[in-house]
């Protein structure tokens, strides 16, 4: 009986938590078909987006770090108010039936390898978008001193060389030359995509355009220079990163091992981790497992971050 009371209870948490999503993504898709059929008809561009506006749930993409925000962005991910309320009521759900089911530490730890899981794909995104705007920004840096040459503007060949460069450029660059376009400044402009992004290619980009505009002087020269010195930086972090690679390589094996054999032994004694779960000091030394491992993991992220 009490099982099945257990049972019934955790279904009713993942119902309510689906039954959220559900009415969530409903209202959600309502307001882009009213949307729609507004300016089908015409309506101004004030109803229209008011229509695409959830007000009635809080903005909780405002109550995140800016550091969460940031990374965010970089990986590509545009989470809106609504999708947040979501995320957080499923989870909040699939939480509370993790803890009739299996008890509150369990049900910790295993939100807590989500969230971890999560975050680590999410940096995995966004270093790897880093990565392609990085080796991108010298052909894009090229095609602006090319530009600059011909006689063209800065703000001109900063739109210029967006047209001819590879898609993830313009994804980044295309706000800036939007506000460029209605009537920022170039350098403020700049600065501001260097402070978001938090690329060094950009940042000195933005240092030698501000320079550039505040003394004056050849950026078709600084920029020349700045190409070369950003060459020479990514020969040497490349013989960086292939005389490291034994540390990284044996700091991912470290990394991913307990789990996996916490993960084999489960398949093969579930006994064994029933012991774990029943038992109160079975809580506890899940609980130091898993700290232990999210202690161990940031202390060998910090060893490998300072080796290259």
């Amino acid at each position: 009986m009490q099982q099945t009371l257990t049972v019934s209870l955790a279904l009713l948490c993942l119902g309510a938590g689906a039954c959220a999503f559900f009415l969530l993504w409903r209202a959600r898709f309502t307001s882009h078909v009213d949307a729609r059929l507004g300016l089908l008809v015409g309506e101004p561009r004030a109803n229209v987006n008011r229509l695409t506006t959830m007000g009635k749930w809080p903005d909780a993409v405002s109550l995140l770090p800016a550091f969460v925000l940031n990374r965010l962005y970089r990986a590509g991910i545009e989470l809106s108010s609504d999708r947040l309320a979501a995320i957080l009521i499923v989870g909040l759900c699939l939480w509370i039936a993790l803890t009739i089911v299996l008890g509150f530490p369990v049900a910790i730890m295993i939100v807590a390898t989500t969230f971890l899981l999560t975050s680590a794909m999410i940096d995995y995104q966004a270093r790897r978008r880093m990565n392609a705007l990085s080796d991108a920004m010298l052909g894009y840096f090229d095609r602006v001193r090319q530009l600059l040459v011909i006689g063209n503007s800065l703000s001109v060949a900063l739109a210029g060389a967006v047209q001819s460069s590879p898609p993830i450029v313009g994804e980044f660059f295309s706000p800036t030359i939007r506000r460029i376009a209605n009537g920022a400044g170039v350098a403020e402009s700049v600065s501001h995509l260097a402070e978001e992004v938090d690329l060094h290619e950009l940042r000195l980009f933005s240092a030698a355009v501000e320079t550039n505009l505040r003394f004056g002087g050849s950026l078709t020269a600084i920029l020349a220079n700045l190409i070369d010195n950003i060459r020479r930086r990514a020969a040497v972090m490349r013989e960086v990163r292939v005389s490291t690679s034994q540390i990284r390589a044996s700091a991912w094996v470290l990394g991913l091992l307990p789990m996996i054999v916490a993960s084999i032994v489960m398949v093969q004694s579930p006994e064994y981790v029933r012991w774990f779960i029943d038992e109160p000091v079975g809580h506890q030394l899940l609980v130091y497992c898993a700290v232990s491992q999210i202690l161990g993991a940031i202390m060998m992220r910090g060893i490998v971050r300072t080796s290259y």
